[in-house]
């Protein structure tokens, strides 16, 4: 107890004694804001414009083999951006429940809101005195049914999805939220609106992470608050919206992290790379992934179960609807 009362305590001293800046709003997406973050960072996977990728590319060098991020698709969802604008979203949307998860890797509640409800209470900055447990984000658990007239709207990126059934993946999150890392089947996650980090590591080694740290305690290095922690010392801005204040030494913090993490997995890092607008990441069966929003983002996943596997039975295909693991 002492012990874990002075980690506590020096967490909280650096965090008062850093100098900060604020999470400050730059300008503004359809709607939702974009933020001044000092965690974004440099791309370590892949880029490649959608008009330079062909169907033998993609299936020889990244579909079962490493991330690939397709660039320059702004345009070919236009409308369905249109449609995910703040003022759009809540008046077609805004009454309708919506499914609710924990921002922890197991994601133990489920909580239904209306949209409405959850935008106004669960999109400000990720705070750093809040569990994992006890944050909530929207990503998935759509009802398809009744907001299929929405997916409709969407375009998915051309490649891995033609011989594939293809099921979508919808939501919204504030800035510094995100999914820490998990694993599942193959698929693509597209930035609709605003901007989102991504990690990537190969199915094994298994990367080492606590289950129940958020996205911004993940990527900081941070030891997730537990139940009865007294919290860290945050500082919030005075004006109305209460912006936290992020210490400009996060990014020194993230550097000695990504280091400490190539180390424990034996000198390779973890891919990254930040998603903007009309961009989509690939991440192939298995590969453990963690996300964090850096503006308050709107954003889509198609999760794709090939028809016809590379190799072995149709017995043995992978069922990406239901293989998750945490």
């Amino acid at each position: 107890m002492a012990r874990a009362a002075i980690v506590i305590l020096l967490v909280s001293l650096f965090l008062v004694a850093t100098s900060a800046t604020a999470l400050a709003v730059e300008s503004a997406s359809h709607g939702w804001a974009r933020y001044d973050s000092p965690l974004d960072g440099p791309c370590t996977v892949d880029r490649v414009h959608w008009t330079e990728m062909t169907a033998d590319r993609f299936d020889g060098q990244y579909r079962d083999h490493k991330p690939v991020v397709l660039t320059g698709m702004r345009g070919r969802n236009d409308a369905f951006r249109n449609a995910c604008a703040k003022d759009v979203l809540l008046r077609e949307w805004g009454d309708k429940d919506i499914v609710l998860s924990t921002a922890n890797t197991h994601s133990y509640l489920k909580v239904t809101k209306t949209l409405r409800e959850y935008v106004s209470s669960h999109t400000a900055p990720q705070r750093l005195d809040r569990r994992g447990d006890d944050t909530l984000i929207w990503f998935g658990d759509n009802n398809h049914t009744e907001w299929r007239s929405h997916f409709d709207l969407y375009v998915p990126p051309p490649f891995g999805t033609s011989d594939a059934d293809v099921a979508y993946s919808f939501g919204v999150g504030g800035p510094h939220s995100g999914v820490p890392l998990h694993v599942h089947g193959p698929g693509w996650s597209e930035t609709i609106v605003g901007r989102k980090r991504w990690w990537l590591s190969p199915p094994k080694p298994k990367p080492k992470f606590h289950p129940n740290a958020t996205s911004l305690e993940w990527a900081l290095g941070l030891k997730p608050l537990q139940e009865g922690d007294e919290g860290r010392v945050v500082e919030v801005g005075d004006d109305d919206a209460g912006w936290v204040h992020v210490p400009e030494r996060y990014r020194m913090q993230m550097e000695r992290t990504r280091e400490e993490r190539a180390r424990q997995q034996g000198g390779t890092e973890m891919l990254e790379c930040t998603i903007g607008e009309g961009e989509a990441v690939w991440f192939p069966d298995g590969w453990w992934h963690a996300t964090l929003n850096l503006d308050e983002s709107a954003f889509i996943s198609s999760f794709v179960n090939f028809r016809h596997a590379a190799s072995g039975s149709q017995d043995e295909e992978d069922d990406v609807f239901s293989k998750i693991e945490l």
